[in-house]
This record gives structure tokens, C-alpha cells and sequence, in this order.
């Protein structure tokens, strides 16, 4: 079975282009500078509703992960699924690309890939840096 794969809303398709380019961006806040994830309409800081797309570093940290061993999606070697702490502050669940996740931990840093999956979409991944 292949990676079921997300459908693009009004507030996300700025996100899914900017992935599609391979120079994410998320939303930032005009007014107190908090990045967010996942594309909001008000600001989870200061519920302001001036937020503005930015790119990102693509440098991040594991926050916590799981890995699973066999997936019933098309990929090859084992899943690996990550709550990532963006070096801007937000967070987000991805995956970690790698063939070693035994040498995967808490605390370490990772750094942004992509993965194209169809014309539309790209996912944001990320790799041990």
C-alpha cells in the first residue's frame, strides 16, 4: 500500500508549495514573532491574525520518535516517525530518514530533506545532520 498523502487546504497550500520548491516555509507572527506549525488563522501565542510565510532554516532537533520495524507503506527500511523541534521554535511530526534508527536519540539534531511523492506533493523530511 503506498504513504496515504494530504490534501492541500486554502491555509496549507502555501506550506505544500513551499515544500514542492524544496525551501519550506511556515507561518510566523507578525506581531510577536512565534513561528507556528501547523497552519493556523490566529496565533497561538498572541492570537493575533497578522501571520506572515517564512522560510525556514531546515535545522531541527529530535523531541521524541518511535520507530516501527514493518510498515504496510511503500518505503523502504523502517518508518521512522519524530515529533522535530524546528530551530525557530515550532514543532512538527515527520519522519526521520535513515537505515540506522539505533542510532537515533532524544536530543539530536536533524536537518530537512524532501521526499516527492506525486506532482503535487512533497513531503518534508528529515535526515541526522
Amino acid at each position: 500500500m503506498s504513504r496515504p498523502l494530504p490534501t492541500p487546504s486554502k491555509i496549507s497550500q502555501p506550506f505544500w508549495d513551499s515544500c514542492k520548491a524544496q525551501h519550506m516555509e511556515i507561518q510566523c507572527c507578525d506581531a510577536c514573532g512565534v513561528y507556528a506549525f501547523y497552519p493556523v488563522y490566529i496565533c497561538p501565542e498572541c492570537a493575533s491574525r497578522k501571520l506572515s510565510w517564512k522560510p525556514v532554516s531546515g535545522k531541527g532537533t529530535i523531541h521524541t520518535f518511535t520507530v516501527a520495524a514493518k510498515s504496510s507503506f511503500a518505503i523502504e527500511g523502517p518508518l521512522v516517525v519524530a515529533l522535530v523541534e524546528l530551530e525557530e521554535g515550532a514543532m512538527m511530526v515527520s519522519n526521520i530518514v535513515t537505515n540506522a534508527p539505533e542510532r537515533i536519540g532524544i536530543g539530536d539534531p536533524v536537518r530537512l530533506c524532501y521526499e516527492p511523492v506525486s506532482e503535487e506533493i512533497t513531503l518534508p523530511m528529515f535526515e541526522p545532520a
